[in-house]
């Protein structure tokens, strides 16, 4: 996601990082792997494809602060849900994750072409030609984008700017809008494509004292407005989205609780607990979501399927 991120220096490092985390043309690789565990193997194979930002290839922090993919993000804890199901009806047939996400995405990079290199062109490019060339082969598709964007336009600082929060939700929303109009275009019917909105890191800021917790609940108000926009994007396109903002009770300041640092609103002790927001230097603070906060998404997603594929 590297979205909605309190470190100044994060975006500039996570360019970076994104570059030498990405292989080459990674749309082909999963194909030309695909092409091998192929051989001698008569099963049906389908996929699921996981599409976005840093959410979407797990990335945390190790112990020394480094920022590295790994497989405990949503994607692979609800692939294992999902392929239990898959496995209970006893068919030849197999599934399979296909990873097309990046560090650090964008819309934009979405579209366009970011950091990471894809022979296709873009993220998106990848993703309508997989698609294609797995035509009823796809079961699901999930997708997380549009924290970077709202990350990059530095609406919340010191303060919040409400201004450029409208601003730049409304044209997350349009980008966001072409992307989910492409990808429908090009899956087939059978295919459930999911999306996401995203928790609210800034809410750490409590932690700071009466200055932070201004600005806690400021961002909580900002947040609203971004993920109501996404919200309705989703839904304007016909497609089920996770509210993720919700299962991390991200608007509940009454409700306090005790935790390690103390006793706090429910919402605030929510993401110390599932994200490294909290968590002292290298290892934090972090917007990533530790592996409990990426069950919670998985089981999000889970919970907001239509059916189980």
């Amino acid at each position: 996601m590297t979205a909605f991120n309190t470190s100044g220096n994060m975006a500039r490092c996570f360019a970076l990082a994104a570059a030498a985390l990405a292989l080459p043309g990674c749309d082909a690789v999963n194909e030309a792997i695909d092409a091998v565990d192929d051989i001698g193997n008569d099963a049906d194979v389908f996929y699921y494809v996981s599409l976005g930002d840093s959410l979407s290839v797990g990335v945390q922090p190790n112990s020394n602060g480094t920022l590295l993919p790994t497989d405990d993000g949503y994607p692979d804890q609800l692939f294992d849900q999902v392929k239990a199901d898959f496995d209970a009806a006893g068919l030849n047939r197999e599934l399979r994750l296909v990873k097309l996400g990046c560090p650090g995405e964008t819309l934009d990079d979405m579209i366009n072409g970011g950091s990471c290199l894809y022979l296709a062109g873009s993220q998106l490019d990848a993703a309508v030609d997989f698609l294609g060339d797995n035509t009823d082969k796809v079961l699901l598709l999930t997708i997380d984008i549009g924290g970077n964007d709202f990350r990059n336009a530095d609406c919340i600082t010191d303060s919040v700017d409400f201004d450029c929060v409208a601003e730049v939700s409304g044209q997350i929303a349009t980008n966001l809008a072409s992307v989910l109009e492409a990808l429908k275009g090009a899956a087939d019917p059978s295919t459930t494509i999911i999306g996401m909105n995203y928790y609210n890191p800034y809410l750490s800021s409590w932690l700071d004292g009466p200055d932070g917790q201004v600005l806690a609940t400021g961002s909580a108000d900002a947040a609203v407005v971004f993920n109501d926009a996404m919200t309705s994007t989703y839904a304007t396109a016909g497609l089920p989205m996770a509210d993720v903002y919700a299962a991390f009770e991200s608007d509940d300041f009454v409700t306090m609780v005790s935790s390690p640092n103390g006793t706090l609103p429910v919402n605030v002790a929510n993401i110390c607990a599932f994200t490294y927001m909290c968590d002292a230097p290298p290892v934090g603070p972090d917007i990533h979501a530790t592996v409990a906060g990426y069950s919670l998404i998985a089981d999000t997603l889970a919970g907001a399927l239509p059916a189980s594929p």
